[in-house]
């Protein structure tokens, strides 16, 4: 479905975001055209009649068929808020999520000043980058297998000149030394049961941080072997259907432990926390 069809050109704001609307894809559009124009979107409300260049619309076009075939807008536009904090990304890293903004609540509700703070599988670095920004007092280790995913976390810790250091390792393989919190956004999704994917998502969000084994959980049990004894709080996120297989797995590792749900936006769990 062409955005500019029969040869005519759109050349309004009000216009295009009118086609993009037709399709279900208006806000998809105004966060393009507000990256691609410099404009907010306040502005195309104030302005829907603004004229947008002509020598933009062949790359409008383009834009359009691929957030028509599911591509997400932020990796066209190399950039998510996340936390309220402007992070690049590209098709080396998750798009980040709102729902595991709660995830950094979680861990600034329970740790305490100056706690020494592990994330795994860091991607962006969205999640240490909000923890730095708002605590930072905290003392922040992130990894990551991907090292491509490093070099996109690298990019925005220092893009905000924050004190987190990044190694690459599987899990907790290549980390030394203890912590008090230990949160984590694994993949989770499985790929034989638990497989709740968009196919956007499939299509263009990597695979590494995607799928966690067949059921989606394995990555965590390896994980919850390697944190024995090293932590006071382990955090996670999960896919919504996943809160008892997760609980069942956390209390035959950690049976001392206190395990709680926590939900995210639309009352679905989401989010578990282990004390110990």
């Amino acid at each position: 479905m062409p955005l500019l069809s029969g040869g005519f050109f759109f050349m309004t704001i009000a216009k295009l975001l009118q086609s993009a609307q037709k399709a279900g894809f208006r806000t998809e559009m105004e966060v393009y055209l507000s990256w691609l124009l410099e404009k907010s979107r306040l502005d195309f409300v104030r302005n829907g009649e603004f004229e947008v260049p002509i020598e933009k619309m062949a790359e409008i076009q383009k834009a359009w068929l691929k957030i028509l075939d599911g591509c997400p807008v932020a990796y066209l536009t190399g950039e998510k808020e996340f936390y309220g904090i402007p992070l690049f990304v590209n098709e080396n890293v998750l798009v980040p999520r709102p729902e595991t903004e709660l995830l950094v609540d979680h861990v600034k509700e329970i740790a305490s000043e100056g706690a020494r703070v592990l994330e795994i599988g860091t991607g962006s670095g969205a999640i240490s980058i909000a923890l730095k920004k708002t605590c930072p007092d905290f003392q922040v280790l992130a990894t990551d297998v991907s090292s491509e995913a490093l070099k996109v976390a690298r990019q925005n810790i220092d893009k905000y000149d924050l004190d987190i250091k990044l190694i690459e390792s599987d899990l907790l393989e290549s980390v030394e030394g203890d912590f008090d919190v230990l949160v984590a956004n694994l993949p989770y999704i499985g790929e034989l049961t638990n497989d709740f994917l968009a196919e956007n998502v499939r299509k263009y969000e990597p695979a590494l941080a995607l799928f966690g084994g067949d059921d989606g959980l394995r990555l965590y049990e390896k994980m919850f072997q390697q944190a024995r004894g090293r932590f006071k709080y382990i955090l996670g996120e999960i896919g919504f259907s996943q809160g008892k297989q997760v609980e069942d797995l956390c209390l035959s590792v950690f049976p001392e432990a206190k395990f709680e749900l926590r939900q995210d936006y639309s009352g679905l769990d989401r989010h578990f926390i282990l004390k110990f």
